[in-house]
């Protein structure tokens, strides 16, 4: 048996693979903690029962897909390391063509492997039709596919949280208006004596309150960033089907809301993770 990890930014994804199992739900687990003192103790205790089953079995090999900092990625390693000593840890990288993608940068390396394991999983699900692969999570990454395969390029916007944690570094004053988003994100229920917001006000989306204008401004960039992007390459790729936006990651609902409705669209589930253990497979 085998085992894919998907390790983003904000959490790692796993799925272990054995030949009995046709379908298997991945396994989320969480990074240490900036203070952690033992990182890849606490890495290697989450890891364990996905690694080692109740008969102390443990795969084979180990294939990992990652663009986080080499620090933690010597993490995984080592806490692979300690779990499963005899297993082998295969790193993938990004291919100049490989699943009938062929990626536009100059230095494929360059390119997120994250990226492209979602593209070529939306392309296998999609097949022979311009798409635009939208990835919501850390970062907002879209890159765009032309229905023979080519990649176009694409667009990395900081997400909701990476866009909290920017307003944050660069402006402290705004930490209160911040932490009373709390972690989803959403102002907190205005308490009995607060003013009202002008109806105005409401129906332009526009907030009376610092931690709202926030929460409606982050909204805001994302819905105009994305949408106008699915403009623009829906009307270059006019002379071919039409621009289908394929959504997956963490924040995938909530950008689907942002969404404008002229767009076709369809929400997806472990992108990157099904990308991982297609990529793995591939013959090139």
């Amino acid at each position: 048996m085998n085992c894919y990890i998907d390790a983003g930014n904000s959490r790692i994804k796993a799925h272990l693979a054995r030949r009995s199992q046709k379908t298997v739900e991945p396994v989320v687990i969480d990074w240490p903690a900036a203070n952690e003192s033992d990182p890849i103790g606490a890495l290697a205790t989450r890891l364990e029962p996905l690694l080692v089953d109740e008969k102390g079995r443990s795969p084979k090999q180990v294939v990992l897909a990652t663009v986080v900092e080499p620090r933690r990625r010597d993490w995984l390693g080592t806490a692979i390391a300690e779990v499963c000593p005899q297993a082998e840890c295969r790193w993938l990288e990004v291919p100049g063509k490989c699943c009938h993608v062929r990626v536009a940068y100059e230095s494929p390396a360059d390119l997120g492997i994250d990226r492209f394991c979602a593209m070529i999983e939306a392309r296998a699900r999609y097949p022979d039709r311009p798409l635009a692969i939208i990835n919501a999570g850390t970062a907002i990454t879209l890159d765009v596919l032309a229905a023979d395969g080519q990649h176009l390029g694409g667009l990395i916007l900081p997400g909701w949280r990476a866009q909290l944690e920017a307003l944050r570094s660069a402006a402290p004053a705004l930490d209160p208006a911040i932490d009373s988003l709390g972690r989803d994100g959403a102002p907190a229920e205005p308490g009995d004596g607060a003013a009202a917001v002008p109806e105005a006000t409401r129906r332009l989306g526009l907030a009376a309150d610092t931690a709202t204008a926030i929460e409606l401004g982050r909204h805001w960039l994302i819905a105009a960033g994305v949408n106008q992007m699915l403009s623009v390459w829906q009307e270059r790729l006019a002379g071919e089907e039409a621009l289908l936006a394929v959504i997956a990651g963490g924040d995938a609902e909530r950008l689907v809301d942002l969404i404008d409705p002229a767009f076709e669209l369809c929400l997806e589930a472990d992108l990157v993770l099904s990308g991982v253990v297609r990529l793995a497979r591939a013959r090139r």
